[in-house]
């Protein structure tokens, strides 16, 4: 069972990472137009920052479930390396527990942030989009990295060694 969540989580994953690249390549060309528009005729492409924000949010969340299943988080060892077996495996499953502990909060709020955008229809101020997909997007980007989180839990509780892949 465990094998067939981490299996459908890590295609989730690729998938939602493969969007940001889209999402990537979208907000590199409005950011192109905008520039050139600016420079060579006088004139911004008209909305372009609010299209970039909700577009930067969309590919920050989109990728943050395959870089914590290929293990790419930025790390820091301190003295960790120095503890005894025993003490390095109980730290990985007190990390892993903080890890989960405080996505799943992030996780919630936005559930419930998202609820209240899609009931408040709320609009962006010049083109008029509408900030639920965007904030369901980051909702789903969030809840596939709280999964990738619990396996990694559930492997450090198991003793399975954790490794990059």
């Amino acid at each position: 069972m465990v094998t067939f969540l981490f299996g459908r989580t890590r295609q989730l994953a690729k998938l939602f990472a493969w969007f940001a690249c889209f999402v990537l390549v979208a907000i590199l060309a409005v950011t192109f137009f905008d520039v050139v528009g600016r420079t060579l005729f006088g004139r911004a492409l008209v909305g372009a920052v609010e299209a970039i924000e909700l577009m930067m949010g969309i590919l920050v969340f989109s990728g943050l479930a395959l870089t914590e299943l290929k293990r790419r988080h930025v790390n820091v060892e301190t003295f960790q390396a120095l503890f005894p077996a025993p003490a390095f495996r109980l730290s990985v499953i007190l990390n892993c527990l903080i890890a989960v502990l405080v996505v799943g909060l992030m996780t919630w709020r936005m559930v419930v942030k998202s609820m209240d955008t899609w009931e408040e229809q709320e609009f962006t101020q010049i083109w008029e989009l509408p900030f639920w997909p965007t904030a369901f997007i980051m909702t789903v980007g969030l809840g596939l990295f709280l999964l990738v989180l619990l396996i990694h839990l559930y492997e450090a509780i198991a003793g399975r060694e954790v490794k990059e892949e």
